[in-house]
């Protein structure tokens, strides 16, 4: 959160505090309290979602209110990690204790990794196309690093998507690459594995395999659409922001632009990507908006509606959440 604050206050020093008092006022409390509560909405169709799921698939009853937890806290632990990875870890964590067999976890947690991608994907390729000559000219001092990290993202999107297809094309891209020494040093610095490639191959084989038993059920069918609503209503939050800061901007630009930068951003290595965030969309939006004062007034009460306020919720939400009895005996 530190680092969120500090972007805040380097971005302040090119705003006019009188400017910006015309955007961000007391109101703007009211603003964040009703963006949050539709933030949370967003929360309740995932865990309808995977409340369904677990009826549907395998029969299993999954009350929802520990599904929700179960996905409040996800987004929790996402924000509190970098690059996002300890919401997959939480609830894996809690279907465990919930009693839920291991496999059955795993196939949801990377199915629904997979639908999440390709939706953010296809969202991202909105803003792309609508705003690819800000996005990627000299207006943007930061626009080769924005083009660099959509491309490594959209790259990695690409092989898991044809990983999924054929695996061993991936085993023959990936022998190709173990045999480029610099490239080898490369991932095994990252990874910190030796053999990174027969890891990656093996985990794209068990995805492959998670994905395929909830397809031939029928329910991604149903489940997808319900993918799509869920991200449409985040994105509907920044735009809300936008639009009660009088900012003038449509709806499908906002979320186009939204998980256009939510792939740049996945790079920022501090939790939740903070400070990065409030950074790169002060930046874009505020050619965009051709105001920084009402950008910044904008980016801050959507942060603390869906990052920080959150936060504090979870951490409580955490303190008071008890097992289902059957569970816990």
């Amino acid at each position: 959160m530190a680092f969120g604050f500090l972007a805040v206050v380097f971005i302040s020093r090119e705003v006019d505090p009188a400017e910006f008092s015309r955007y961000f006022h007391l109101k703007s409390l009211l603003y964040m309290f009703l963006l949050c509560g539709t933030f949370v909405f967003s929360i309740v169709i995932d865990s309808l979602r995977m409340k369904w799921l677990y009826s549907f698939v395998w029969k299993e009853k999954f009350p929802l209110y520990d599904a929700f937890f179960n996905n409040y806290m996800s987004f929790v632990f996402s924000m509190l990690t970098p690059f996002y990875f300890g919401g997959q870890f939480f609830q894996t964590y809690h279907l465990s204790k919930m009693g839920f067999r291991s496999e059955h976890n795993v196939n949801v947690i990377l199915s629904r990794f997979v639908e999440y991608l390709i939706s953010v994907t296809v969202l991202s390729i909105l803003g792309l196309v609508r705003y690819r000559n800000l996005l990627f000219s000299n207006a943007l001092l930061t626009s080769k690093l924005i083009l660099l990290a959509y491309l490594i993202s959209v790259s990695f999107i690409a092989v898991l998507m044809v990983s999924l297809i054929n695996p061993p094309l991936i085993a023959r891209l990936f022998n190709v690459f173990k045999r480029i020494g610099w490239i080898d040093r490369l991932i095994k610095k990252i990874t910190k594995a030796e053999d990174w490639d027969t890891r990656f191959l093996e985990w794209t084989k068990k995805l492959k395999e998670s994905v395929q038993v909830l397809w031939k059920s029928g329910f991604m069918f149903f489940d997808f659409p319900l993918t799509f609503i869920s991200l449409l209503v985040q994105s509907f939050v920044l735009y809300l922001a936008i639009w009660l800061t009088s900012g003038k901007i449509g709806f499908l630009d906002v979320t186009g632009l939204f998980y256009f930068l939510s792939l740049v951003v996945f790079y920022i290595p501090t939790p939740g990507a903070s400070g990065g965030v409030e950074a790169v969309y002060q930046i874009v939006f505020s050619k965009i908006l051709n105001s920084s004062e009402k950008t910044l007034a904008s980016i801050l009460i959507w942060r603390i509606s869906t990052y920080y306020l959150p936060i504090f919720i979870g951490i409580a939400f955490l303190l008071i959440y008890r097992y289902p009895k059957e569970v816990a005996k």
